[in-house]
């Protein structure tokens, strides 16, 4: 099995401080182009006893701008300094290279604008596994698309995310991105996988509706459903990886 990442890797953490960054970036920008604008184009006069507060409101907008703008640049060195590479993808990829052939080939870390950031896809002759890869530790219920953790308390409560919406998500971004590219009937499926070892994850599932497994149970998991698909021409699988690596 080949185990690569595409030309420009970045971590999903990276990815998300990014984005988060040019929001609170657009804001500041925002802000002090209103701030600017009430001072060329004054909807208040100084003889008017509203003036100052006007002032006030002008500098405040422009003071908050600047300050999202320090924050923008914060973060984006922040997610900078992340590693380039997902160690729970690497750490993934690194177990399934012993049990699949090279008929496999395991990217790490897509990012592309069109389908945004995948933890990591196996494209093979069953067709493409989305992977959502975890490496949070607690017990977890599972049922359907929603997630329990058991607090502290021993309380069942949100899990307050959801790898299989996640997953889902990402499983509808990369088909539609497949589908742009003229190789859109094909089998996509999903995974969530927690990395930690079941001793620190305890995992229940009920009608989830992705399937869930431990690391260590992965291959047995992809032999119950993924790895027992038809198989597609080989000139489709690839050109299923060149789209994904390109």
């Amino acid at each position: 099995m080949q185990n690569i990442a595409p030309k420009r890797v970045i971590s999903r953490r990276a990815n998300q401080l990014y984005t988060i960054a040019f929001l609170i970036g657009s804001g500041g920008v925002f802000l002090i182009a209103l701030g600017v604008l009430m001072l060329l184009v004054p909807l208040d006069k100084p003889a008017f006893p509203s003036y100052p507060l006007y002032e006030l409101v002008r500098g405040v907008f422009v003071g908050i701008g600047i300050m999202l703008l320090i924050g923008a640049v914060v973060l984006v060195a922040r997610a900078a300094t992340f590693r380039k590479d997902n160690d729970l993808a690497m750490e993934t990829g690194r177990y399934l290279e012993p049990v699949l052939d090279n008929h496999f080939t395991y990217i790490r870390n897509i990012n592309k604008r069109q389908i945004g950031y995948v933890d990591a896809a196996l494209v093979g002759p069953p067709g493409v596994m989305v992977f959502r890869i975890v490496g949070n530790t607690g017990a977890y219920i599972n049922e359907g698309a929603n997630w329990l953790k058991r607090a502290s308390s021993g309380e069942w409560v949100p899990a307050g995310f959801s790898p299989t919406r996640e997953d889902i998500a990402d499983i509808r971004k990369v088909r539609e991105y497949l589908v742009k590219r003229g190789v859109g009937d094909v089998p996509i499926f999903g995974m969530v996988v927690f990395t930690p070892d079941p001793q620190r994850v305890g995992l229940t599932t009920r009608s989830p509706e992705i399937p869930v497994t431990h690391l260590i149970n992965l291959y047995p998991a992809l032999q119950n459903g993924y790895l027992s698909a038809p198989p597609l021409d080989a000139n489709q699988v690839a050109v299923i990886t060149r789209s994904l690596l390109s």
